[in-house]
This record gives structure tokens, sequence and C-alpha cells, in this order.
């Protein structure tokens, strides 16, 4: 008869235990970063060198960062509060409602008017907006830094 005696057992419950609460801790950092990166990388410069601020001022200035941190782990949000931030994002296509309003006319031609009031009647014109996705093709761009990021996290987490 052959008997086995695990020797340092608790020890090894007591650091696999410890894993979890290491990693989240590791992974703050490490994903506050990325998020960060991604806004600015999103804000300052899209794919192919356009300017978001260029072709869409107000989304520029709409795009918030929020990090959540729960004991399941860490998520970095980008949040973008314009009204048509979806549809510039992702595209869209498809019939819109207009409702009757009255607008004043300050320049036609680039030449400046005296403020003519025009009556805009209400209709449904068809609207075909082209993806303009940013945030897919950063994030595509900076997936070999994020595999690194998240991978030196969670190598100094299980390291201790």
């Amino acid at each position: 008869m052959i008997t086995a005696y695990l020797v340092g057992d608790k020890e090894l419950s007591s650091w696999l235990c410890s894993i979890p609460d290491a990693v989240n801790t590791s992974l703050v950092p490490a994903i506050t970063k990325l998020g960060i990166d991604l806004q600015r990388k999103i804000q300052e410069g899209a794919p192919g060198g356009q300017l978001l601020a260029a072709r869409f001022r107000s989304l520029n200035s709409s795009i918030d960062l929020q990090i959540d941190q729960s004991a399941d782990g860490v998520t970095a949000t980008l949040l973008r509060d314009s009204g048509y931030a979806r549809t510039a994002g992702y595209g869209s296509t498809g019939r819109v409602g207009v409702k009757n309003s009255l607008r004043q006319i300050k320049d036609t031609f680039r030449r400046p008017l005296s403020g003519k009031a025009v009556s805009l009647q209400s209709h449904s014109p068809a609207m075909n907006v082209p993806e303009h996705s940013f945030l897919l093709s950063v994030l595509e761009e900076m997936e070999p830094a994020i595999r690194q990021e998240v991978e030196a996290a969670l190598s100094q987490a299980v390291k201790g």
C-alpha cells in the first residue's frame, strides 16, 4: 500500500483564493489606461488621418469615458451622449420624420441676409447615412496593445 501526503495544501488554497482579487486590482490601472488611450485616439485621429473633430464636431466633445469596477471585473465604456452619435457611427437607412418649423436664413451663397423667415413643412425624407465607425476601426488598430497590456497585468497579478 502507498500513502501520499500533500504538503502545502493550505498555502496553495490560500494563494488560489487570492488570485481573483489580485487580478482585479492589477487590471484596474491597465483597463483605465487603455480606455483613456482609446478615447484619445478616437477624438484626436480617426483612421486614415481624418480627424473626428473635422467630420463630426459635436461627436468629438460628446465622447466620455466611464470606468466601472466590481468584484467580477473592470470595464471601460465610451459613452456618446450626442443625439445622432449612433447614426453617425454605425450608419442608417430609412425615413426620418421632420416636424413643421420656422427657420431664419442668415446667409445664402456665403453672403449675409437680414434674417428671412422660411416655413419648413413636415416631411419624411429617405436617409442613407454610411457607416463611419471610428470606434471599431480604432479598436482593431489597438488590438495588439490591448492584448499586451492585459497579459502583462494578468502576469503581474499571478506572480504576485
